[in-house]
């Protein structure tokens, strides 16, 4: 496994530099093999990398076995053996607390690069890690079908995930080692280091990015997501809460100059912690009603309950996904009026809301917003106009005994957490990666 890394001054230049101009690595051979016997096995890919209030990440995840037999087979998460083991190698450095900017340099990022293309499809001259003389390339002639190319390379997850100190040195490897053409998922997550200048330069690089957090990188401001908004056109979620300098008047500016809210791509906008007033949130779903899948809105203490109801009863065609955690308006009397006008709602985290007790109301006004009640049998949960719904509900009144009762009347319409016996859980994904 990668994640035997060696000693503190273990230098990852070092496990991916290739042996000779012929010859790779021990450990590029390994993934290349790794990445030729995945068999496709795919199952469940983990769809962003930044919904990380809502989605505990995996390392992998059961599938049922393909031979017709009762076995379920582990299979790692995204699909992508060798990018999965390089992502596993990036973890581990966090984890021991050994990364540093600049630890992770060009071959490493030229060695992910492969793995996103396959080894064996990758004929681009950077299938070699070995360091030689760099040569002036002729400028293509053609740069219309340059593009066109771009576009039908596969895309890839990065997670730099609580790296906090990576900075330039580390973008100027991933900038030289070209990732930016196949880079499609970015978690920065907690990278304190993260600036408007940085961010900016990153996304001018890799302008086929679709799923963004920057969650927690409170060096960045609305400068930052103006920069997203003309670099990103393809960018379908962000996930900025946390980054306190980022107001909702940025969010709303976000929304307006990216191309995405008009085309009706731009789906899931996740902005916890910024302190959203009931004003803000009415012109911001204004702007996007009619294609708003997810949104988190998380630790806004001025939103009110009647409001609230209001303004998301405009995104109940389409909303999914909805994060109100520790807000002061979220009661059980919200909750059932937001059971009525969302009928399509999939995830809804009330973490927090002290004085919920139980969710059958919310239940409740749902299935009778659909002209259904209840469930009798788990084969009938699930399906489109009435899908089972995930309930993050930790720190609320809601008791075991309370679901009990709950079950009994809405037997597999819900799967509710209230406590994650110190694991964890995350919402499992049915939607296959796009």
């Amino acid at each position: 496994s990668l994640r035997a890394i060696g000693s503190s001054n273990c230098d990852p230049a070092v496990t991916f530099t290739s042996l000779s101009e012929k010859e790779r690595s021990t450990t590029s051979r390994l993934l290349a093999r790794l990445s030729e016997k995945q068999d496709g096995r795919i199952f469940n890919p983990k769809k962003n990398a930044n919904d990380v209030d809502l989605v505990s990440p995996w390392i992998a995840v059961s599938k049922p076995s393909p031979y017709g037999d009762d076995l379920n087979l582990l299979v790692i998460e995204g699909g992508n053996s060798a990018v999965d083991c390089l992502q596993s190698y990036i973890d581990a450095l966090v984890d021991l607390g050994r990364m540093q900017d600049g630890k992770l340099g060009v071959v490493f990022f030229k060695e992910w690069r492969l793995a996103v293309l396959g080894y064996k499809d990758a004929d681009d001259g950077s299938n070699n890690n070995y360091p030689k003389k760099r040569k002036r390339s002729a400028k293509q002639s053609d740069d219309n079908n340059k593009a066109s190319q771009i576009k039908e390379m596969p895309l890839g997850a990065l997670s730099l995930h609580n790296c906090a100190n990576i900075g330039m040195n580390t973008l100027g490897a991933m900038k030289e080692a070209n990732i930016g053409s196949v880079l499609g998922a970015l978690d920065l997550t907690g990278v304190h280091a993260l600036t408007d200048k940085i961010l900016t330069d990153l996304v001018n690089h890799c302008p086929r990015i679709r799923r963004l957090s920057i969650k927690n990188c409170r060096k960045v401001t609305g400068v930052g997501l103006t920069a997203v908004a003309k670099g990103l056109p393809d960018l379908r979620s962000i996930d900025m809460g946390g980054s306190f300098n980022i107001t909702p008047a940025d969010v709303i500016e976000l929304a307006k100059l990216h191309p995405g809210t008009a085309a009706g791509t731009f789906t899931e906008i996740h902005a916890s912690g910024l302190n959203w007033s009931d004003e803000f949130l009415e012109v911001f779903i204004d702007l996007v009603k009619g294609h708003l899948t997810g949104l988190s809105i998380g630790f806004s203490p001025r939103l009110t309950a009647a409001r609230v109801a209001a303004t998301l009863g405009q995104v109940g065609e389409t909303l999914t996904s909805l994060s109100m955690h520790f807000c002061d308006c979220m009661t059980i009397d919200l909750s059932i009026q937001l059971g009525k006008l969302l009928p399509k709602l999939r995830v809804i985290d009330i973490r927090g809301a002290g004085s919920i007790n139980s969710i059958t109301p919310m239940l409740d006004a749902r299935a009778a917003s659909v002209g259904g009640y209840g469930r009798v049998n788990e084969g009938e949960a699930g399906d489109d106009n009435f899908p089972v719904v995930f309930v993050l509900a930790r720190y609320t009144g809601i008791t075991s005994s309370s679901l009990v009762d709950t079950r009994a009347v809405h037997s597999y319409d819900f799967e509710c957490i209230i406590d994650g016996g110190g694991l964890g859980s995350g919402i499992r994904r049915l939607d296959a990666l796009q």
